[in-house]
């Protein structure tokens, strides 16, 4: 037979000889309650230790397994021990890969066990064994432990596009924009641009503009005589009052139609209604909602000026509004 005298082959080939691993596998349990043992010691000793000593022990890990390896020669033994339990000595032969060890433990030993592979300090549903978080609740997909949100809004860092900044769950973790700085957010803000009150849908407590406009008369409708046409000169007010109540949208107002003793009583009390309803769908053509507006007539009941001239009927026939 032809030696190998290449010495790179012989490298190659030297582990093969000297280094030959045989695994062993396997589990450890109770032989009572046949309860899975984690933490035993396991370890692998040569039959004959002249010339040996004790392979370095593992501890089995979940359900009790270990696995193995060792260069001794067979046959060779395994011994397993656990606090609390008889220790296990077997005798491997050539061909074993898997072995069964089978521990007397004491009732109060397997207790301690049993309770120590089942605990779950922080009630997380994650076993204290497999949790990175022992005392701290947290997700079995995070190994029992909170993802972090570091901004506290309750949205996890990972689903948050704000982490720094608390924000709300259904803004996926980002406060909601308020382009007006007054702590009501733009989409609940009725007046987005202008600084308002919560109690007022983010609008300003009270419309000063529109209220200047009732403060100053200028908002008042006046008609020809026996007329419920808006005249071309008032289509003007009735824009800039459009306008302020398209601005202050929480804003609802009252239009108060009046006659001046022109005819009779009854005829005025219809004239002034029809002026008012003809003032609000003059607002609703101009995009405000009816439902926004009240209609009232007062008939000739309140005049402005006394009813003696032309001029003061003038300033009778009339629609004014009120908040």
């Amino acid at each position: 037979m032809k030696l190998l005298t290449n010495p790179i082959l012989i490298l190659l080939f030297l582990p093969l000889f000297v280094f030959s691993q045989i695994n062993i596998s396997g589990v450890v349990k109770d032989k009572e309650t046949g309860t899975l043992i984690e933490n035993a010691t396991v370890m692998l000793k040569p039959y004959s230790v002249r010339g040996g000593g004790y392979y370095s022990g593992l501890k089995t890990q979940k359900n009790g397994i270990f696995d193995l390896s060792t260069n001794f020669k067979y046959p060779f033994h395994l011994i397993a021990t656990k606090n609390g339990c008889v220790s296990e000595k077997i005798k491997i032969k050539k061909g074993t890969t898997y072995v069964e060890v089978v521990l007397e433990c004491e009732e109060k030993a397997i207790k301690e066990i049993i309770k120590e592979q089942t605990s779950d300090v922080d009630s997380d549903g994650v076993l204290d064994r497999d949790d990175k978080c022992p005392d701290e609740a947290g997700l079995s997909e995070n190994d029992g432990c909170p993802w972090p949100d570091n901004d506290g809004d309750g949205v996890a860092n990972k689903d948050d596009n704000c982490p720094e900044e608390s924000g709300a769950a259904e803004n996926q973790g980002c406060p909601w924009p308020d382009e007006d700085g007054d702590g009501v957010a733009d989409k609940d803000d009725a007046c987005p641009d202008e600084v308002g009150v919560a109690a007022n849908k983010g609008c300003p407590a009270e419309p000063k503009e529109i209220k200047t406009m009732i403060s100053e008369g200028i908002a008042v409708i006046l008609f020809n005589a026996e007329s419920k046409t808006i005249r071309d000169a008032d289509n003007a007010i009735l824009a800039n009052l459009a306008a302020l109540l398209s601005k202050y949208p929480h804003v609802s107002i009252t239009l108060e139609g009046h006659a001046s003793s022109d005819g009779s009583k009854a005829y005025n009390q219809k004239l002034s209604e029809d002026r008012a309803n003809s003032t609000k769908m003059a607002l609703e053509a101009l995009g405000i909602s009816g439902s926004r507006i009240n209609v009232i007539g007062h008939g000739e009941d309140k005049p402005v000026m006394d009813n003696n001239t032309a001029k003061n009927r003038a300033q009778n026939r009339r629609v004014n509004f009120t908040l």
